[in-house]
């Protein structure tokens, strides 16, 4: 997934606990996100961490 997320940013990798929003990640980036780990949008949007989002796929 880190590798995924990374892939729809244009800068660098943000830490596991960074604000993936602040990063530039936006809601159509993020729906993608969420359709590729099987999750709910409002989760993602909820807690836009790595390390939340790595919870919420079972990772």
């Amino acid at each position: 997934m880190r590798e995924y997320v990374a892939s729809l940013l244009d800068g660098p990798l943000p830490g596991d606990d960074d604000n993936l929003l602040d990063h530039g990640l936006d809601s159509v980036r993020l729906m993608m996100v969420a359709d590729r780990l099987g999750v709910d949008f409002t989760d993602l949007a909820e807690r836009p961490t790595l390390r939340a989002w790595a919870e919420l796929a079972g990772d």
